[in-house]
C-alpha cells in the first residue's frame, strides 16, 4: 500500500482467459468502474483499493474468479460504516474482449463508463453516472440518481435506459430502424427530426418509429429531461 494525499492506495492485476465471448459480472459499494472493450482474449482487471488509513485498507475485500469464460468480481467491505465512509472504496479499470456480455454490474457509490462493447449489457447504479459509447449489443441500463448517456454503434436490437432524477440521452445512427417510446414526469423530451414528443397534462411521452421499427428503445425518467439525437447532431439545450 502507498499512501497518496490523505489517502491509503493498493493497486492490484488481475488476467482471466475468458475467450472472445466470455462474460462479466460485477458488484461494487463505494468507487468508480471503467469498461473498455479491446481485440483480446483475456479480461484484464486493475483495482485500487482506497481507504483512509492501512487499518481501514485491510478492511475490503475483492473477490474475483471465473468459471466457463464467467468473470465474477465482489467487493466485500467489513463493518456497518461503509456506506458512511466516502473515504474507502474500489476503482476499476477493466479491459474485456469486444465481444463480452456484461451481466449484471451494481454499483451503489460511483460512476461506471463503458465504451466499444459488442456484448449484450446490463448494468445498474444508486448514485453515479452511466456513461457508455460505442456500444453494439442489447443494452440496459438503470440509475436512481444520476444521467445516463448512451451512443451505440450498428443495428440497434433493444434498449432501455431508465433513471429516477437524472438526464437520459441516447445516440443513434441515422439509418437506425426501431419503435421509440420515452417518457418523463418532470422534464421535456427532444428528438431529431421527425421524432416529435407530446406533452401531457403530467409530464411527456414520446412513440416513434425510426425505418422499419424493427428494433426496440424504452427511455424513461422521473425528474430530469430526455434527448434522442442522431449520430453527429448536437443537443440545442
Amino acid at each position: 500500500a502507498k499512501k497518496n494525499g490523505g489517502r491509503t492506495e493498493e493497486k492490484t492485476r488481475q488476467s482471466f482467459e475468458s475467450g472472445a465471448k466470455g462474460t462479466l459480472t460485477l458488484t461494487n459499494i463505494n468507487g468508480d468502474v471503467t469498461v473498455t472493450g479491446y481485440d483480446g482474449k483475456t479480461i484484464e482487471v486493475e483495482t485500487t483499493k482506497y481507504a483512509s488509513s492501512e487499518e481501514r485498507l485491510q478492511d475490503i475485500e475483492v473477490k474475483a474468479s471465473m468459471k466457463d469464460n464467467h468473470v465474477v468480481i465482489d467487493v466485500d467491505m467489513d463493518g456497518d460504516e461503509w456506506h458512511h465512509d466516502g473515504h474507502a472504496g474500489v476503482t476499476f479499470d477493466i479491459k474485456v474482449p469486444r465481444g463480452t456480455s456484461i451481466d449484471g454490474l451494481e454499483l451503489v457509490n460511483g460512476s461506471l463508463t463503458l465504451e466499444g462493447i459488442a456484448g449484450d449489457v446490463d448494468a445498474d447504479c444508486v448514485n453515479g453516472t452511466l456513461k457508455a459509447d460505442r456500444l453494439s449489443g442489447e443494452v440496459d441500463l438503470a440509475a436512481v440518481n444520476g444521467n445516463v448517456r448512451l451512443s451505440v454503434i450498428g443495428e440497434v436490437n433493444a434498449i432501455r435506459l431508465q433513471s429516477v432524477n437524472g438526464r437520459v440521452e441516447l445516440v443513434v445512427p441515422k439509418d437506425t430502424n426501431a419503435s421509440v417510446s420515452a417518457s418523463t414526469v418532470h422534464g421535456s423530451i427532444r428528438g431529431s427530426g421527425t421524432i416529435k414528443a407530446e406533452k401531457g397534462i403530467v409530464g411527456s411521452s414520446l412513440t416513434s418509429v425510426l425505418g422499419d421499427g424493427k428494433g426496440r428503445i424504452s427511455l424513461d425518467t422521473v425528474n430530469g429531461d430526455i434527448r434522442i439525437l442522431f449520430e453527429g447532431e448536437k443537443d440545442e439545450g
